[in-house]
Order: C-alpha cells, then structure tokens, then sequence
C-alpha cells in the first residue's frame, strides 16, 4: 500500500518538474525564457545574443565548435534574405579564448558553402601564419586536409549521442565573449 502512494507522489512530482522545466524553455506569452542557448539543427550551431535594430532588422550570434576551435558568426536578417557581417576564429589558450582570425563583410549574402570556404580559408591562414614565424613549412595540401578537418569537426551536432565530451568545459568560456 505505502509502495503505491509513494509511487504516485513520485509520478506527480517528476510531472511538476517537466512542466517547469517546459514552462521555462517556452513559456507561454508574457513570461520570460529562462535563458538557455539555443542550438538550431539546420544551420549545426548555437544562436544567441539575437536582437532587433531600431529600423526592424534582426541580429545574432551563431557559434559552433570543436575541440580546437570557436568559430563566431555575425548574422543580420533583412526582409527575406539572411547576410553574413563577420566571422571570428578562436583558438584555445589553456582555459581562455583567443581570437586568431577575423573577417568583416559588407552584408555579403549568407550561404553556408561560403561559411564553410571563408573558415577553412582562415584556418589554414593561420597555420600558414605560425608556421611562417617559426621558420617551418607544411605542403598547402596538407594544410588545406588539416583545416578542413577541424571545420569539419565543427559542423557535429549537438544532438548526437557521442558529441564532444569536452561541451561542459567548453561552453564557459564561449559565454564569456
């Protein structure tokens, strides 16, 4: 008998904590979203800082990334196309991010063949780069195999079960930009 109230009360609370927990990620109108990053499937990366400039158009952040690497995107949205403004690789230093290439665009029409293109390009820039300043070399075919990876490597979905086991560790410090 004890077994059957305690399995009742048990069921009735962990529908109270779903319906919270759903109430936060998408209240109804009026009540604020707890605030949560948002991963969006299509585009294989996490959407935030959104917001509207004063003549209605709209803005935000897309952010994917690897074990290696953050990769930043500008985004603007007018009427019915979506354009890039910037793109911004980041590299890990120890627990902190460091910027290592940026690119700013002139509302340059956002295809994701054209993000991947311009992040490889930036990558492989910077290999080239540090590999210049300390004096070594690398054939462009490899450092062209090597960026590609790593951009491959941040186009992972977040909602396969074996995505990067380093997420919790990550996640903090792309917050902090």
């Amino acid at each position: 008998m004890q077994t059957k109230k305690t399995d009742k009360k048990m069921a009735s609370l962990t529908k109270a904590i779903n319906k919270d927990l759903f109430d936060k990620i998408l209240p109804t109108f009026g009540n604020s979203r707890v605030h949560v990053p948002v991963w969006d499937e299509g585009q294989k990366m996490f959407l935030c800082e959104e917001y509207e400039s004063g003549n209605g158009h709209r803005y935000y952040k897309g952010v994917r990334f690897c074990d290696r690497i953050v990769i930043v995107e500008k985004v603007g949205l007018y009427h019915t196309w979506t354009y890039i403004d910037g793109i911004e690789v980041y590299a890990f230093n120890g627990k902190k991010l460091e910027l290592v290439q940026k690119r700013d665009y002139d509302k340059t029409f956002r295809s994701e063949e054209f993000i991947r293109q311009e992040s490889e390009t930036m990558v492989r820039n910077y290999f080239e780069g540090v590999l210049k300043a300390q004096r070594s070399s690398m054939l462009k075919e490899q450092l062209e195999a090597h960026a590609k990876g790593i951009i491959e490597g941040c186009y992972k979905s977040f909602l396969d079960s074996d995505f990067n086991i380093r997420l919790t560790q990550i996640l903090p410090q792309i917050e902090q930009k």
